[in-house]
């Protein structure tokens, strides 16, 4: 496993090379055409970079899925709670670009690994603000339903490489029944079940018996 995915980032990492050169190589004649008298390439160079930008982008996404190869440990983890911090990370970039959000969370012990979490909320609200239009408003809510918590986001998330991402990110972090649609993005997290028990004191445990 190692071996492959030695393989795999010296992959990414030798196509990476000639894509940055390729942009370096547009910038400097895009540069030269602003400055010249002629324009009639500055178009082609303009969509050619961003072109660039889009297959670095989905380059960066590819390398990242393809090293998600195992799957981490749950643990017990407040649930609103750190649904209000991974908020918080893009309020100001939400702020910036016009963009209200509203939170709306109960209280919810999830089952979950929470760095993975905080990764794939910030892909998700990053794309959803980025395709959002000035002055919209996203809304984010975590709720009971059943016996299970359900994380829901609209309008929701743009298709795109960076959605297959976020919903690997997602599944690592414990969610499971991820759906993707024009108006949301949903989710479910197993709760909690268990209690914790306090040790029997030492004076107590002669009552204890075997057999």
């Amino acid at each position: 496993m190692n071996q492959q995915r030695d393989f795999v980032s010296e992959t990414f990492h030798l196509l990476a090379q000639p894509i940055t050169a390729l942009r370096v190589t547009v910038e400097l004649g895009l540069s030269k055409e602003r400055n010249g008298t002629g324009s009639e390439h500055i178009l082609v160079l303009e969509d050619c970079l961003r072109l660039i930008d889009r297959l670095m982008q989905d380059l960066a996404v590819f390398r990242e899925i393809s090293n998600l190869d195992e799957q981490p440990e749950l643990q017990f983890s407040d649930g609103r709670a750190l649904l209000e911090r991974s908020v918080e990370e893009v309020a100001l970039v939400a702020q910036d670009s016009g963009i209200t959000l509203q939170l709306s969370a109960q209280p919810a012990d999830i089952l979950c690994h929470e760095p993975m979490f905080q990764r794939a909320l910030f892909v998700l609200l990053d794309e959803m603000i980025a395709s959002a239009p000035n002055g919209g408003r996203i809304g984010i809510s975590l709720r009971k339903s059943g016996d299970v918590f359900l994380l829901e986001l609209s309008p929701g998330m743009p298709p795109g490489q960076r959605r297959k991402l976020c919903g690997k990110l997602m599944q690592f972090a414990g969610g499971s029944g991820i759906c993707f649609v024009s108006g949301r993005t949903s989710m479910t997290f197993r709760q909690c079940s268990y209690r914790y028990l306090s040790e029997v004191p030492l004076t107590n445990k002669r009552l204890l018996t075997s057999y």
